[in-house]
């Protein structure tokens, strides 16, 4: 691995970011980035190029000349998007860690209000919410602002974020901590799609504090397809991370029950119209061995599978109404 110049002082926050053969997304988050943290020298940014092939190179140097203080980090060969993710978290010089996906944006404000919290209070992990988007990321649907969540429990943390703390982008962690706590080698998560997860649950067994900002803040792509298997990494991947990293069966039930209640079904249907992965899956055989002892299996996803494609559609939206009643309540079904 190759590494250029970084920062003479320890910043506060690292911004990491991996990629590969993703300019064109890469130009519009360091674009963005450029104008959040002109004359802001407490945070870095890290590229973590996997051996691309475009002209991501060209692309960092050229948001250098323009005043955007990038450490360069580059590997001679493709070393794989477990690595890479993983690459950022070791090298990031920040007492806190956000890496963020490449084609991923974030709100204008956020980084002076992230930068304002860390710089007020000690967190464990700040967590914020993402919304999706498509064409121009400013202009999304408009939000009635809500007050940040200060949180002391790992359960009440859980039953907010359940499986986006799989969506590195909305996540922040105190590298220190974690440094400082014993845990699992991370690398033991290469190749499973999820080794950010190493931190957050280390986080999350030791929790003393978080923040939750509830202002839909990260703009994630509104492209669902993925190249890799979606129900096998979200079904017995992550039940399996998430039964051994994790101490606490309540912190456990929240994340597990969370995805077959509110990631699943919005999936499924996506599938149905060959929307989601370019690897075959039989999301019935692979979520029912996992989940069929789950009664949320049978009642959120299963019908989405099963009914004719009409049907499956006005199951998701009866689905959706039934999140929506069960967050208001405080989330009882996804906390049980």
């Amino acid at each position: 691995m190759k590494q250029t110049s970084q920062l003479s002082l320890r910043p506060l926050l690292s911004f990491a970011i991996p990629t590969y053969n993703r300019a064109k997304y890469l130009d519009q988050l360091l674009g963005v980035l450029l104008k959040q943290l002109n004359g802001e020298s407490r945070v870095e940014v890290i590229v973590s190029d996997n051996a691309s092939t475009d002209n991501t190179k060209a692309l960092v140097e050229a948001y250098r000349q323009r005043g955007l203080h990038i450490r360069y980090l580059c590997n001679e060969t493709n070393l794989g998007a477990d690595f890479n993710v993983l690459q950022c978290y070791e090298q990031a010089a920040g007492k806190y860690v956000w890496v963020f996906g490449d084609d991923d944006l974030i709100a204008p404000g956020t980084v002076k209000r992230v930068l304002d919290a860390l710089s007020s209070q000690r967190y464990d992990l700040i967590c914020i919410r993402a919304y999706s988007f498509v064409g121009d990321y400013v202009r999304h649907k408009n939000f009635t602002p809500v007050p940040d969540l200060d949180l002391t429990t790992a359960e009440d943390l859980a039953w907010h974020v359940h499986v986006f703390f799989t969506f590195i982008s909305s996540i922040i962690v105190d590298k220190d901590r974690i440094s400082s706590l014993p845990h699992r080698p991370f690398h033991s998560l290469l190749g499973t799609n999820l080794p950010q997860l190493g931190p957050f649950y280390t986080a999350l067994n030791h929790h003393r504090r978080s923040l939750l900002i509830r202002d839909p803040l990260i703009a994630a792509t509104g492209n669902s397809y993925v190249g890799y298997a979606l129900y096998r990494t979200f079904g017995p991947a992550l039940t399996r991370i998430t039964g051994e990293w994790l101490e606490k069966k309540s912190v456990q039930r929240a994340i597990v029950n969370g995805t077959i209640m509110r990631f699943f079904p919005h999936f499924l249907l996506l599938t149905r119209q060959s929307e989601t992965s370019s690897v075959s899956e039989d999301p019935q055989r692979v979520l029912r061995s996992c989940f069929g002892k789950n009664f949320r299996y049978w009642v959120f996803d299963y019908p989405i599978y099963a009914l004719p494609l009409p049907f499956a559609r006005l199951w998701l939206l009866l689905v959706r109404v039934i999140n929506k009643v069960d967050s208001l309540l405080g989330s009882p079904l996804v906390r049980s």
